[in-house]
């Protein structure tokens, strides 16, 4: 009998593409036949001194103010939401921990850890276990090896993007200014003219594609975000800002990642060579989906001996 599976993420948040993944990852795995649910997220659970109120607010957002308030789940998924751990018997189970996790505070038995992004990067520093099993979420996130764990060789890449909202129609005949976005590319000093420039951050998937349907051009300071793809989609310009030290080919190893996208300003014309590969690429994404989450589990049933 499969286990059942509980993954950690916050709330659903549409401009999120993390949180967006771990709740499309829930859902794929309901509809291949698997048990799986939703648990709220956690910050940290590093209990010194300087963290111990966080960990007591979040022990209270999990406990008391999630099922008062509402943890918000995306209406077109079934990801049901399992909010007490109490009674689990973990023999039964496996746990997804995002990167951001620290340790394995709910003590499960089985883990899978999901590199959204590089361990370390929101943090600082990471604290993982031996016994777990690492997927990296694409070939933006560097290679990655913790001594009694083993890391997949598949990247486990699950895409939702809103293609309702990011398109080509009723784009704008005359396009001029740009748009940028900040993000996790805070330390990044600003490289364009901010005259004529809209800061997308924090801004609903409607309001962001109006923007990017009318200006010539999207600069992102952060290296990762799907931000970037969504301007192509909607046939703007789209640089991305590189990291101090990080090549080409270092921020995305698989060419097809970097489809329509500038790395810098001075590659716009390779970008736009691709440009036109991005949207039959991001179907085949969506399509590929489910089939890459039933080639992962069928690893982690391996891995566990389940």
């Amino acid at each position: 009998m499969k286990k059942k599976i509980l993954i950690i993420s916050p709330s659903y948040q549409e401009n999120s593409g993390g949180v967006v993944a771990l709740h499309k990852l829930c859902f794929i795995l309901n509809q291949l036949g698997y048990e799986s649910f939703l648990h709220p997220y956690f910050e940290s659970y590093h209990l010194d001194e300087s963290s111990l109120r966080n960990f007591v607010l979040s022990f209270l957002d999990r406990r008391i103010k999630y099922p008062l308030r509402g943890y918000k789940t995306n209406a077109a998924f079934e990801t049901p939401v399992l909010y007490s751990t109490r009674d689990i018997n973990w023999d039964d189970w496996i746990i997804i921990y995002p990167e951001t996790v620290v340790g394995n505070p709910l003590g499960a038995k089985y883990i899978v850890r999901w590199l959204l992004h590089n361990p370390g990067y929101h943090l600082g520093g990471f604290q993982y276990g031996p016994g777990e099993l690492y997927f990296k979420f694409s070939s933006g996130i560097s290679d990655f090896h913790f001594l009694g764990s083993f890391t997949s060789n598949l990247n486990l890449k699950v895409i939702h993007y809103p293609l309702e909202f990011y398109n080509t129609k009723n784009v704008s005949s005359q396009r001029s200014g740009t748009a940028y976005c900040i993000r996790k590319g805070k330390s990044k000093p600003i490289e364009h003219n901010l005259e004529d420039s809209y800061l997308i951050d924090n801004k609903s998937h409607k309001e962001v594609s109006e923007i990017f349907k009318k200006v010539k051009t999207f600069i992102s300071y952060d290296t990762l975000t799907a931000y970037s793809v969504f301007a192509v989609l909607c046939g703007c310009e789209s640089v991305v800002v590189p990291d101090p030290g990080v090549s080409l080919e270092e921020w995305y190893p698989d060419p097809q990642d970097r489809y329509g996208i500038s790395y810098g300003f001075s590659n716009l014309e390779e970008a736009a060579a691709t440009q036109h590969l991005v949207e039959p690429r991001v179907i085949k994404e969506h399509e590929k989906s489910t089939e890459t989450v039933s080639k992962a589990f069928k690893e982690v049933d391996s891995y566990f001996g389940t």
